[in-house]
C-alpha cells in the first residue's frame, strides 16, 4: 500500500480535541488525514514519532486532494 511520505504532514480531520467538537468537512478527500487514518496502517507504519500530525483548520491551505472517499 502507498502512503505519503515520512516528511509530509497528516492531518487529524479535527478542529479541536472535543470529543463532540467539529470535523473537517473535506476530510474524506484529503491524503493527508486519509494516510493518518487508513493509509499509513495498511502501509505497515506501526507509530508516528517523527511523522508531523496537524488539527484541522477551516481555513486549511494544505489540502492534498484525492478522489478516495472513506466509509
Amino acid at each position: 500500500m502507498k502512503t505519503l511520505d515520512y516528511d509530509t504532514a497528516r492531518c487529524s480531520g479535527r478542529f479541536d480535541f472535543d470529543p463532540d467538537g467539529q470535523w473537517c468537512a473535506e476530510r474524506e478527500t484529503c491524503q493527508r488525514f486519509l494516510a493518518w487514518i487508513k493509509w499509513d496502517a495498511a502501509a505497515g507504519i506501526p507509530h508516528y514519532r517523527g511523522i508531523s500530525v496537524t488539527m484541522g483548520r477551516e481555513d486549511c491551505g494544505i489540502k492534498i486532494e484525492t478522489l478516495e472517499i472513506t466509509e
